[in-house]
């Protein structure tokens, strides 16, 4: 058999069951007897499952002759230790659930090597969570359609171990800016409004950990800009046990990638942290900036994102939320007709004031 057939479940000690791991107690539960485990001690057991099971048997076999390299790169099934099955994944899946008897399911192969994350931030929100946070998120919203918010309509929630990279870096600019001031003063007879002009320089530099890019293709790169921060203090020594339960990527855009996103980042950073730095002037332009980053470790970590799926009028609406804060992401629906009475009461609303404001004027 292929190596890259193999995959892992964790099973239960109690009943031997697929266990899943739950981010609210951050160990492995079972749906079926409802025993919860540390993972290091199912790991443990499994090991020793293995062990106990595995039988060398050398066999002649005749009139065989071997895959090619590109065949095998194209072999993407995968079988079932609960029942067999053969699970068709994605070329760069690393955990998945099983078709037929839906346990959770580890492809080991998929994160040897260079493919191995360093580090990984498990799941602290819940499936329950992800749910409520889409409700929250369209509270409030008197363009919403009312029933979009049918709980019928989420037609797939998935937790996601997304493949990011984690950059660190030193960095240091050097820029020049135009500035003004203005200062104003009357007398008896006319108003006065004097500018000044500058020239302003700025030098810095600074140390940057942690600026995170995607590096999965198959996700939405805004989505996951828009569900940050992550709290990297919380970063563990990976263990293939937190994947158990959840869908999870191995990377497949390279580290290499991500220069020019650093370089956008660590601009923007220092731009934030220079506009505290020109109080007292009426305007700010930069006219010349030399940027320079010296490139440091490239870290290959997996972050938790629960992706929520959900049709409305025929069309696919995507919401993505942070899998450790809860933070929630995605674009609503309007309600055509809402719109335009909304539009209807404001316009009708300023032709009223325009009215009395000219009234008052006559």
């Amino acid at each position: 058999m292929n190596p890259q057939s193999s995959v892992i479940e964790y099973k239960c000690p109690c009943c031997s069951a697929g266990l899943q791991f739950r981010g609210n107690t951050q160990r492995l539960k079972c749906d079926y007897c409802e025993s919860e485990f540390e993972i290091d001690a199912v790991v443990a057991y499994n090991d020793s499952l293995n062990r106990q099971n595995s039988t060398d048997f050398n066999w002649n076999a005749s009139n065989t002759q071997s895959f090619s390299d590109q065949e095998q790169s194209e072999m993407n099934a995968f079988l079932c230790p609960s029942c067999g099955g053969e699970i068709i994944a994605d070329i760069t899946s690393a955990a998945t659930f099983c078709p037929y008897c839906d346990n959770p399911t580890i492809m080991p192969s998929r994160l040897d090597g260079l493919m191995k994350p360093d580090a990984i931030i498990p799941f602290t929100k819940t499936k329950e969570d992800a749910k409520a946070a889409f409700l929250n998120l369209c509270k409030g919203k008197p363009l919403l359609p009312k029933e979009f918010t049918n709980r019928q309509r989420l037609e797939k929630i998935s937790g996601i171990y997304v493949p990011f990279w984690l950059y660190d870096c030193n960095g240091q600019l050097d820029g020049t800016y135009k500035a003004t001031r203005v200062s104003t003063w009357s007398d008896s007879r006319y108003h006065y409004t004097k500018t000044d002009h500058y020239l302003v320089r700025r030098n810095a530099s600074a140390v940057f950990q942690g600026i995170p890019m995607d590096g999965s293709s198959k996700m939405d790169d805004t989505f996951m800009e828009s569900i940050e921060p992550y709290d990297y203090g919380q970063l563990i020594t990976f263990n293939k046990a937190y994947l158990s339960g959840y869908l999870a990527d191995k990377y497949d855009v390279p580290a290499e990638a991500g220069n020019e996103r650093v370089k956008q980042r660590v601009s923007q950073s220092f731009d934030d942290m220079l506009r505290d730095t020109f109080l007292g002037y009426a305007s700010v332009v930069p006219t010349s900036k030399q940027l320079q980053v010296q490139h440091g470790n490239a870290n290959y970590v997996m972050l938790p994102v629960w992706i929520l799926n959900t049709r409305y009028e025929g069309k696919l609406y995507t919401f993505a939320m942070n899998g450790q804060t809860g933070k929630m992401t995605g674009t609503l629906p309007i309600c055509k007709k809402r719109a335009i009475g909304w539009f209807a009461l404001i316009a009708g609303a300023v032709s009223v004031l325009a009215g009395i404001v000219q009234l008052i004027i006559l």
